[in-house]
């Protein structure tokens, strides 16, 4: 979308609008999430956003994708190109923002498609651009909001004072009953300070260096693999991670990279990865000989 179209912000609400359209006409079932979406009694003022976001139930993402494919949507950046977490698809439109599809969101660790169900068994329809849109309950708003925060390292963001310090102990514990329920308990306790609960668990080490605002990305990495679930997936997050993205790069670039751009890429992927690994390795050193 051109800003000089209409304002970002009509753009993103007339976005929500059509996929609810699209949704509901080929029978998906989603969640509108953040941005113009959270509900009023969260926010002190408009709330600024780069996309819309949306939560779809899994096994409906296909169906989804196809529909915004027939109606002038492309893909910017499929799964596998954003985050480690492979949760979010990029599509753009030439007249609306951009959409992230979520088919699942990071921290929330339950089955996704048990996970959606418990969330969209609680929604409630807001009106965006006119068109009633259902968005998740407020406990959920809460706890998306919290964990999104946590993944970005921003532990004093505006969103985790008026989602959690600012709310009452009801309203906390429905936070945590619903963290429990789909398996967020740990990406709940990392945006509320209270990780330290929760070391030896499963995910603690990585949402320990995302929430801290690690800057090691030889730290990271190490604790996304940790983090992967089985043998299988770790191996694919530790080759994804090192190995260039062609798809981001060609979006980048606007075309296809050239075989000796790819060979540059992998070569400043490898210095700054052994750079990275060297720094720890000294680091825990440092530490270990401070301790005797």
């Amino acid at each position: 979308m051109d800003a000089t179209t209409m304002p970002w912000s009509v753009g993103i609400r007339f976005a929500h609008a059509s996929l609810q359209v699209l949704a509901e006409d080929h029978g998906v079932d989603l969640l509108h999430i953040k941005g113009p979406s959270v509900d009023a009694s969260l926010l002190d003022g408009p709330r600024e956003s780069i996309d819309a976001d949306v939560l779809v139930r899994p096994e409906h993402v296909p169906r989804l994708l196809d529909a915004m494919h027939r109606h002038g949507w492309s893909t910017q950046y499929r799964f596998e190109d954003g985050s480690a977490f492979e949760h979010a698809s990029t599509l753009v439109h030439p007249i609306l923002a951009p959409v992230d599809v979520h088919r699942r969101f990071p921290g929330i660790d339950a089955d996704a498609s048990d996970a959606f169900d418990r969330l969209w068994s609680e929604r409630h329809p807001a009106e965006l651009a006119g068109v009633p849109c259902p968005v998740p309950s407020l406990p959920a708003q809460r706890l998306l909001l919290i964990v999104h925060a946590a993944r970005s390292g921003a532990l004093r963001h505006p969103d985790i004072r008026r989602c959690w310090v600012d709310a009452t102990d009801t309203q906390r514990d429905e936070v945590v009953r619903l963290a429990d329920d789909i398996g967020a308990s740990v990406a709940l306790a990392a945006g509320t300070g209270r990780l330290d609960e929760f070391v030896g668990e499963p995910g603690y080490d990585l949402w320990k260096v995302l929430s801290t605002g690690e800057r090691s990305q030889a730290r990271i990495w190490a604790a996304r693999v940790r983090a992967a679930p089985n043998r299988r997936a770790a191996l694919r997050t530790a080759v994804r991670l090192v190995i260039p993205n062609r798809h981001r790069m060609e979006a980048s670039l606007g075309r296809p990279p050239s075989a000796r751009e790819v060979a540059s890429a992998y070569g400043t992927s490898a210095r700054r990865g052994a750079k990275e690994l060297l720094a720890v390795v000294r680091s825990a050193t440092d530490r270990a000989g401070g301790r005797r």
